[in-house]
C-alpha cells in the first residue's frame, strides 16, 4: 500500500467507526428499553438524537475545519467520540446517555466530513476516483460489520458496543498523527449555512411538513450565495436521489428476511450480501471512473433501476445486483461530484456531501417503514429515482459539452 492509499485508510477510519457504531446500536435499542424499563420509541430516540446532530453540525464543522485543518478537526471528532463512548459505559440514566449520544453525534458529524474531505484533497484529479473509492469502501464496511457485531455483543451486554467504539477510536486517534495536515479555504463563510437550512428543513419537514418552507428559502439563498457550479449541484441532486433507493432497498431486505422467520444467523448472513457486494465493487468503480468518468456513474444508475426488477424473481440475486449497482453509482457519481469543485471548496463540499448521506438515509428508512413488505412499490420507487438520476447526468453531459 502506498503512502497516497495509507493516509485515506487512516483518515477513513474514524468514519468507519462512526459507521459501525451507529448499525451496531440498531441492534441493542430492544434491550436498551427493555433494561431502562421505557417504550421502544423512547429508547429510539438514541437514533434520532444522534442523526440529527449530524445534520445540523456537519456543515457548521466543515467551516471549522477550513480554519484549522482537516486532520485537526478528525482527531477533535475522534477524540470525542472515543470519550463519550467510554462514558456511556459507566452510566445507568437513560438520560444521561442521551445527552452522551449528542456528543457521539457531534464527533460523527466531524469525522464524516473531514474523511471525505481529506481523501478529496490529497493526490491528483487522475486518482480522485481511486481515493474515493476507498474511502466509501472503509466506511461501508461499518455497516457491513456492524449488524452480525452489534446482534452477538448486545446479546450479552449492550454496553459492550460503545466499548468497542471507544477502543477502536483511541487506536485510530495514534493513527491519525501521522497524516500530514491538509488546508482549504473557500471563502464562503458563513454563507454555506444557507446549504444546512435545506437539510434541516428536509428532516424537520418529515415531522412537521411547515419545516419544509426552510428548505425551500435555503435552496433559493444556496443557489443565489453559494457558487459551487452547476455540476456540483447537478450530481449532487442525482447522487441524493440515488441514495434514498441505495437506504430504502436495505431496509426492505431486512423487513423481508424477517417477516420469513429463518434462524437469525441465516437472516444476517442473507442481510449482509446487499452491502458485501456495494462494499467489494465501490474501489473498483473508483478506478473506472479515473478513466471513464460520469460514464460510469450513469452505468450505475441504469443498472439500479434495472436490478430493481429481479426482485421480483429472486430476492437474493437482486441484493447481490443491487448492492453491485449502488456501488458503482454511488462512489463514481461522489467522485465526479467532489472533481467538479475548486480545490478550496472541497472541505464545504465534503461537508455537504455528508449530509446528504445521512439526511437521504433517513428519508430511505422512512418510505420503508411505510412500504414494510410490499414489494411493488419499492421497485416503482427505485426505477423512477433511479432514471431521475440519470436523467440529470445527461443534463450534465449537454452542458459540460455545450461549454
Amino acid at each position: 500500500m502506498n503512502e497516497l492509499s495509507r493516509s485515506v485508510l487512516f483518515s477513513s477510519l474514524p468514519s468507519f467507526i462512526s459507521s459501525l457504531e451507529a448499525t451496531m446500536i440498531l441492534m441493542a435499542i430492544p434491550l436498551i428499553a427493555k433494561d431502562f424499563s421505557i417504550t421502544y420509541v423512547k429508547a429510539s430516540t438514541l437514533l434520532s438524537i444522534y442523526i440529527v446532530t449530524e445534520i445540523l453540525l456537519s456543515i457548521p464543522f466543515s467551516l471549522l475545519a477550513e480554519k484549522v485543518g482537516v486532520k485537526m478537526v478528525i482527531i477533535l471528532g475522534t477524540m470525542i467520540m472515543a470519550l463519550s463512548s467510554f462514558l456511556i459505559i459507566f452510566s445507568n440514566s437513560f438520560l444521561l446517555i442521551l445527552i452522551l449520544r449528542i456528543f457521539q453525534g457531534i464527533g460523527a458529524s466531524m469525522v464524516l466530513l473531514t474523511s471525505l474531505s481529506y481523501a478529496s484533497l490529497i493526490g491528483s484529479d487522475k486518482e480522485r476516483g481511486k481515493m474515493v473509492g476507498l474511502n466509501h469502501t472503509i466506511v461501508s464496511l461499518g455497516y457491513v460489520f456492524g449488524l452480525p457485531l452489534g446482534g452477538l455483543i448486545a446479546e450479552i451486554n449492550w454496553k459492550y458496543l460503545f466499548a468497542i467504539t471507544s477502543v477502536l477510536s483511541f487506536i485510530s486517534l495514534f493513527l491519525l498523527l501521522s497524516l500530514n495536515e491538509v488546508h482549504a479555504r473557500s471563502g464562503l463563510g458563513i454563507s454555506i449555512i444557507y446549504t444546512s437550512l435545506i437539510f434541516d428543513g428536509i428532516i424537520l419537514g418529515l415531522y412537521y411538513p411547515l419545516f419544509l418552507l426552510l428548505s425551500l428559502i435555503g435552496l433559493v439563498m444556496t443557489l443565489w450565495k453559494i457558487k459551487l457550479g452547476r455540476v456540483f449541484y447537478l450530481t449532487s441532486l442525482s447522487g441524493f436521489l440515488h441514495s434514498i433507493t441505495r437506504n430504502m432497498i436495505a431496509a426492505f431486505f431486512v423487513f423481508y428476511l424477517y417477516s420469513l422467520h429463518l434462524p437469525a444467523l441465516i437472516i444476517g448472513s442473507l442481510v449482509l450480501l446487499y452491502p458485501l457486494s456495494f462494499t467489494f465493487v465501490s474501489f473498483y468503480a473508483g478506478k473506472l471512473h479515473d478513466k471513464y468518468k460520469l460514464r460510469v456513474a450513469s452505468f450505475g444508475f441504469a443498472s439500479m433501476a434495472l436490478s430493481s426488477l429481479s426482485l421480483f424473481f429472486n430476492v437474493v440475486l437482486g441484493e447481490f445486483l443491487l448492492g453491485s449497482s449502488s456501488g458503482i453509482a454511488t462512489t463514481s457519481n461522489t467522485a465526479y461530484t467532489m472533481s467538479s469543485v475548486r480545490n478550496k471548496d472541497r472541505i464545504v463540499a465534503s461537508g455537504i456531501r455528508s449530509i446528504q448521506g445521512v439526511v437521504s438515509n433517513t428519508i430511505g428508512l422512512i418510505i420503508a417503514s411505510y412500504f414494510r413488505t410490499f414489494l411493488t412499490p419499492y421497485v416503482e420507487s427505485t426505477v423512477l429515482l433511479n432514471l431521475a438520476s440519470l436523467l440529470i447526468l445527461g443534463i450534465v453531459v449537454f452542458f459540460s459539452r455545450k461549454y
